[in-house]
């Protein structure tokens, strides 16, 4: 029998009939060229001990063709689905080659060659971020114009939507987020995520608005953004005809910023409704030297005596209300709790009557443990007071010290000191920046030791 003349059907039914070594006898051929021809005609063979289970009298199920067919169609999509993720189609293509177009017109220059536009790889985070915010806000416009050579439509409408989904991940780095605050009444959702290149330009501005905020204690400057400024989410894409986004407006006050924007109303005599996204602290995404007032408070490795001594009667008084409050704290602990209510009840009314001794005993005891819980918060808040009267920093600040060898920036979020008989330890904790200046996530501490005997003496 030629292997030419074989059929896929005809194949199937030899391999589950009998072992591959006769067939390969038969068709005078190796057992790999049979496997082969198995997978080049998409024909599934017989797994591991299938003939020694038929040897022993079983029957094992086989497989039908049609089933294992689909599943191969289905495995070869999305391969192919795979391999092709990073391409842009046709008409993909067009729209960026005009957003790259649009680029160069407007002086910015790119190393992308229009002819050859057919993969992701081929754009950078910046220039993926500016295309993508052109496509969000011009699509449309060019399609209608006539600048690309296309019908606008739904179809239209959801390419350029996956083209934007694609530029998403390449361009994130570059972009800020602000997510719509709360559910509004008019939307059956939260509403889009509003995307911001975050440029250096851009963070410039911002810095000067916020000056003009805080100088002149405005609550906030209002910007108009522009098309280039910013973009909606994919799944909200700006669409001119319906008049769904009017205008946006980036919001500045002298530490945060946020967006509003305007929907028109459904009745033309109703003002447009107000929505607004979250609000992002400035200080948590940029650089800290873009902004003014923001000096850091640069503490030295160690603290000298002069820095100490004008508040040793402070730190004295501190010990005292620590040693009292824990010995209070002690004595009132000590109290045998143990015996139930109901016990000192009886006991009261057998033996005292109306005096109920016991009674006030344990009311008392409620009492002092309210007045301990309040009279630690009063010494933990003169902890704090007097160390930022030492160091000259308050929550807020931002700290900068040389420790272990390194350079520690953190913006101060709490101040402390803790004393014992030989030393007092100066502790101010927050969250550290980053090496771009930016805030971090990662909390760090600097710590500053006093040897007690240094100006201690009365």
């Amino acid at each position: 029998m030629a292997r030419r003349e074989l059929s896929r059907e005809e194949l199937f039914a030899l391999v589950w009939e009998r072992p591959t070594s006769e067939i390969a006898n038969e068709l005078g051929i190796s057992d790999v060229a049979v496997g082969k021809l198995c997978e080049k005609l998409q024909v599934p063979k017989p797994p591991k001990g299938y003939w020694a289970r038929v040897v022993a009298g079983q029957a094992p199920r086989r497989p039908a063709l049609k089933a294992f067919r689909e599943e191969l169609e289905a495995k070869r999509k999305s391969t192919l689905q795979a391999r092709t993720a990073g391409h842009f189609t046709e008409l993909q293509s067009k729209f960026l080659s005009a957003a790259l177009d649009e680029l160069r017109k407007r002086g910015i220059e790119h190393q992308v060659d229009i002819t050859r536009l057919k993969h992701i790889s081929s754009l950078d985070q910046d220039v993926a971020a500016q295309a993508l915010l052109l496509i969000q806000g011009q699509a449309q416009k060019w399609a209608e114009s006539g600048r690309v050579a296309v019908r606008w439509g739904t179809s239209v409408r959801a390419s350029i939507g996956k083209l934007v989904e694609r530029l998403m991940p390449l361009a994130r780095p570059q972009l800020l987020a602000f997510e719509t605050e709360g559910t509004r009444h008019s939307f059956s959702a939260a509403g889009p995520i509003v995307f911001v290149r975050w440029t250096a330009e851009l963070q410039t501005r911002i810095a000067t608005l916020a000056r003009i905020a805080r100088d002149q204690n405005l609550s906030h400057v209002v910007q108009p953004l522009s098309a280039a400024d910013h973009a909606w989410s994919s799944t909200h894409l700006y669409q001119p005809e319906s008049d769904f986004i009017l205008n946006s407006y980036f919001c500045i006050s002298s530490d945060t910023a946020w967006i509003e924007w305007y929907r028109r109303s459904w009745r033309e005599e109703n003002p447009p409704e107000r929505h607004a996204t979250g609000k992002i602290k400035l200080r948590d995404v940029m650089p800290i030297d873009f902004l003014d007032g923001e000096e850091d408070k640069v503490l030295p490795p160690t603290l000298s005596e002069a820095k100490v001594k004008p508040y040793l009667s402070r730190l004295h008084a501190l010990d005292e209300a620590e040693r009292i409050f824990e010995m209070i704290t002690n004595a009132a602990f000590a109290l045998d709790r143990s015996v139930p209510n109901e016990i000192l009840a009886m006991a009261d009314r057998i033996w005292f009557g109306p005096e109920r001794p016991f009674q006030a005993a344990r009311e008392a005891f409620a009492h002092i443990e309210t007045d301990l819980e309040r009279w630690e918060q009063q010494i933990e808040a003169e902890r704090s007071q007097l160390a930022q009267a030492v160091l000259g920093v308050r929550p807020g600040d931002i700290v900068a010290a040389q420790q272990n060898g390194a350079f520690t920036r953190i913006s101060a979020e709490s101040i402390s000191l803790y004393s014992t008989e030989k030393r007092v330890t100066f502790v101010v904790s927050g969250r550290r920046f980053r090496k771009d200046g930016t805030l971090g996530k990662i909390s760090e501490t600097i710590s500053f030791t006093q040897d007690r005997a240094v100006g201690d003496s009365k």
